[in-house]
């Protein structure tokens, strides 16, 4: 019978020959997923395709989730690599007798470490990695900012910039905006709504959103919209997200929550 070292080595090299941890865009894929949990409460998999990838995100808290929504509404970000392993772990191994540090370890047996988020960004420069893990304060113990020592010399190496993102600095009316609106980015998770439809009644759905901007609840203008456009019920709410998410119309995303029973002050067009 395989001893349980064996058996967690066994795990990480299966993780590694499967393409774990590697590839960019739609084709990468995490170290860690989801489905590896034993518990699925332990992770928030996006289901709706990711804004920059185009593939499924598995963020393994809330926080990770809250910040890829701040990283998908970001224009400056161009790919998101989540769960991103240290490879080779035999590096990672090295940096830690260094800095006399224990390495990440289950059962005793050293395992890849991950961080949180591998991050393209367009710069003036072009394009430029960055690393970014998200954590509670209250989780800041130690022995976890031993770990990050780590992760922040192993990165270093490298030219990447490292740095930790604290829960309580997450823009939270941000979050909350592009969770509301995350599903209508692509067309295609909506039947019956195509583009042939948005230019069709875009314009007299705008107006109709604009005319008395901030003075009525948006579900009750997105209901006189599917009526008086002919539309299924439903289509306009899922329009105004669309059009929202690929800012084709604009809001005001910082200082405020959108609430389907609150107004919301709508302009369309390009940003100035």
């Amino acid at each position: 019978m395989m001893n349980r070292g064996n058996a967690i080595r066994k795990t990480q090299m299966n993780r590694l020959k499967d393409g774990r941890g590697q590839g960019y865009g739609k084709d990468y894929k995490p170290f860690i997923q989801v489905s590896d949990n034993k518990t699925p409460s332990e992770g928030y998999l996006i289901r709706e395709l990711g804004w920059k990838t185009g593939r499924i995100h598995h963020t393994l808290s809330k926080e990770e989730c809250r910040y890829l929504m701040v990283l998908s509404w970001s224009d400056a970000v161009v790919d998101i690599r989540e769960q991103y392993p240290l490879t080779p772990i035999e590096r990672s191994i090295e940096i830690a007798e260094q800095l006399n540090i224990k390495h990440a370890n289950k059962d005793n047996t050293p395992v890849h470490a991950t961080t949180d988020f591998l991050i393209t960004i367009e710069t003036e420069k072009g394009l430029e990695d960055v690393v970014r893990t998200v954590k509670v304060p209250s989780d800041l113990t130690p022995r976890t900012l031993e770990l990050f020592q780590i992760e922040k010399n192993f990165f270093k190496e490298q030219g990447i910039d490292w740095g930790i993102i604290l829960s309580t600095h997450l823009p939270m009316n941000l979050v909350k905006n592009v969770e509301w609106m995350y599903e209508g980015k692509y067309l295609e998770s909506r039947q019956g709504i195509d583009l042939e439809v948005i230019d069709h009644i875009s314009e007299a759905f705008l107006h109709l959103l604009t005319k008395d901007n901030g003075q009525i609840p948006i579900q009750k203008l997105c209901q006189q919209g599917d009526k008086q456009l002919g539309l299924e019920e439903g289509s306009c709410m899922f329009i105004l997200k669309h059009q929202l998410s690929n800012k084709h119309w604009h809001t005001d995303m910082i200082n405020q929550q959108i609430r389907m029973s609150k107004p919301l002050f709508i302009t369309g067009g390009s940003r100035q």
